[in-house]
């Protein structure tokens, strides 16, 4: 599986996670579009510039991103579709990714966004399973030994910061 970060994801791993505990976490599974990798470039903190270049133990980097040619298929869908005059205001990273997933032949692509609208969006376009509230993405991470417990919770908490409409799930509440 593919998980699409949007950059309020980002920077919520990048507030909690530092760039030594990244070594054992999963190569090729996590992707960012090209918008917030270069929103993540210009990083004041240097914090989402840092968890751009970690790479694993076999030199793998741990975030990919992709970019969408404008004459390719997922470039008609961004630029005909998404992007329109009279379109949706969301950024462009949430186009680049949706446009992506849509495209994406090889897997399973799941975009992960705490932005209420974004995820309207990719639920209309990818349809369901294909869209997930961070907290979801977290727990999964946490399952496969990528997070230790308290940077779990921090994560959370951080989130729970940034969307104060969506409580942190029972079923994660220790």
């Amino acid at each position: 599986m593919t998980w699409i970060l949007d950059d309020m994801v980002f920077n919520d791993i990048a507030c909690v996670v530092s760039v030594n505990d990244l070594c054992n976490w999963p190569t090729s599974e996590l992707v960012l579009a090209d918008a917030t990798a270069q929103a993540a470039s210009l990083d004041g903190s240097g914090r989402r510039r840092l968890l751009l270049d970690a790479r694993s133990p076999t030199g793998a980097a741990i975030f990919t991103t992709f970019s969408i040619p404008v004459d390719s298929t997922a470039g008609t869908i961004l630029y005909t579709h998404l992007r329109t005059p009279t379109g949706t205001t969301a950024n462009l990273a949430e186009h680049e990714s949706i446009a992506w997933a849509l495209t994406d032949q090889t897997r399973a692509s799941v975009l992960v966004t705490r932005d209420k609208h974004a995820a309207m969006l990719a639920l209309a376009e990818l349809g369901n399973g294909r869209v997930c509230h961070p907290y979801e993405f977290f727990e999964h991470l946490y399952d496969q030994g990528c997070l230790a417990r308290q940077q779990f919770e921090d994560l959370l908490n951080t989130t729970r910061r940034g969307d104060q409409s969506i409580p942190i799930p029972w079923r994660l509440s220790s």
